[in-house]
């Protein structure tokens, strides 16, 4: 297995400033996530983020199940990294309710928290801060009571100070994420091979390099990528053109790395270059344009009766996960199927990644269910089950908690170099490292280039 480093490492040497400005985001097996920060869904008080917040929100609006509560995740941690001068007033929330809200995001669980509940609080002489309450923004507190309601509201006397994360730094770094080629019966032998590379890196990308270099562990990406895209849609066709750039550098340099440049700046206005961010939202939105490009391209091609472009993102990438909630009173069965690029599990209780897939599935009761048949409220039963697993499977370890404090998981979790998962066999080719603290750190990748690959037909 190759072990990818980015040829610099400024991410050590940062200056104060931008330590106070960024929070940095590394993953191994989990991924540490402090991303720009949101605005309040009527009135955004920082409004140069809106462009990248505002779309985030409305899918979050418009989604439903697992892929809502990720969406949400991500909203809140753009939230709790807005900057304290900007946000005078703050406001307490209760202990209880904060636990409760914290399970339903980073422990999966299905119960949402119900209304905000600040009553108990009126009823302490001297409440205690972090033991019998937390601290919130005005961003963070009125996204929470537009989504759950309730109240009341109570102002802090003053400003908190930053959290200071307890957590070491580069002592323990995670081990995680099956991400995944499956082996079969027949062969296909793929052309397009990459060398092997690194990727120079300034200021804070190394979130980028890892992702790219596990990326160009896949074959079938790297083939499209180098074989579909050319003059006549590449114009059209912006960030796999960046990405085929970056191949042909790397298959053509003498060096023994190479400086990326034009998907530097195509990511610029959504990932800014002087801050620091995260390695799975990355991926997450450079798989999702690239997609977008083929979708719209492919609908131009219909429209003039030609081939169409191959849609590699659906075809080994992306799964299908359902969810079914049962009431248990009237037996009502409520369906979501959805699509997913990456699995997010939690790491309670857990010391291997297939304990931490076996709890993501596993069947669980909701609380308070209000059932769309009957229309009263009951205990209902959440089954989860995968019913089209991708070629490439990648998990993501939720290592990372930012409400109500912000603290980063350093428990080892096992995984192994294969493993069977839903009566099918994957084997690991790529693994993202995050080493450091949620203050600062640093991204790297292994990888494993194949130089033929077996295909399940």
């Amino acid at each position: 297995m190759q072990q990818f480093k980015d040829t610099d490492n400024n991410s050590e040497n940062l200056n104060e400033e931008d330590k106070q400005c960024n929070k940095q985001y590394k993953t191994s097996s989990s991924i540490n996530q402090h991303v720009p920060q949101f605005p309040p869904k009527k009135a955004p008080s920082f409004s140069m983020e809106a462009p990248q917040i505002l779309p985030l929100l409305l899918q979050f609006r418009c989604a439903q199940g697992n892929n809502k509560r990720e969406l949400e995740c991500q909203l809140i941690k753009r939230l709790v990294n807005v900057k304290k001068n900007q946000e005078p007033v703050c406001y307490r929330l209760n202990e209880t309710w904060a636990l409760k809200y914290t399970n339903y995001l980073y422990e999966n669980s299905n119960t949402l928290p119900g209304p905000i509940d600040n009553t108990p609080l009126l009823q302490i002489k001297e409440p205690i801060r972090n033991r019998d309450y937390f601290v919130l923004t005005d961003t963070v507190w009125r996204f929470l009571l537009e989504e759950y309601g309730g109240g009341p509201e109570i102002l802090e006397d003053k400003v908190p100070p930053s959290p200071v994360s307890a957590i070491s730094s580069t002592t323990e770094r995670a081990k995680s994420a099956d991400i995944s080629m499956m082996s079969s019966a027949s062969q296909q032998e793929l052309p397009s091979e990459i060398p092997i590379k690194g990727l120079k890196n300034e200021l804070f990308f190394c979130y980028m390099h890892s992702i790219l270099q596990c990326l160009m562990c896949i074959q079938e990406l790297n083939h499209f990528i180098l074989n579909s895209i050319n003059r006549h849609n590449g114009q059209k066709m912006l960030y796999c053109q960046c990405y085929k750039e970056m191949l042909l550098q790397i298959r053509d340099a003498q060096s023994d790395y190479i400086k990326i440049n034009n998907l530097r700046t195509m990511i610029s206005k959504k990932f800014n270059p002087k801050f620091q961010h995260d390695a799975q939202e990355f991926l997450l939105y450079l798989i999702m344009m690239i997609e977008d490009e083929i979708i719209e391209v492919n609908k131009e091609y219909e429209k003039k009766q030609q081939p169409k472009l191959e849609n590699v993102v659906r075809k080994y990438l992306k799964g299908q996960i359902v969810s079914e909630l049962i009431c248990k009173k009237c037996k009502h069965k409520s369906v979501i199927t959805e699509e997913f690029l990456t699995l997010s599990l939690a790491l309670t209780k857990v010391s291997t990644v297939n304990q931490s897939l076996e709890e993501f599935l596993k069947d669980e009761l909701i609380q308070d269910y209000k059932c769309d048949n009957c229309h009263k409220k009951n205990i209902a039963i959440k089954k989860t089950r995968i019913t089209n697993l991708p070629r490439y499977l990648i998990l993501h370890l939720k290592r990372f908690k930012f409400f109500p404090k912000q603290t980063k998981i350093t428990q080892q979790i096992k995984f192994s170099i294969e493993s069977n998962f839903c009566n099918t066999e994957y084997k690991l080719i790529g693994v993202i490292v995050h080493s450091g603290s949620l203050e600062q750190g640093h991204y790297y990748s292994f990888g494993k280039k194949i130089t033929k690959m077996v295909v399940v037909q």
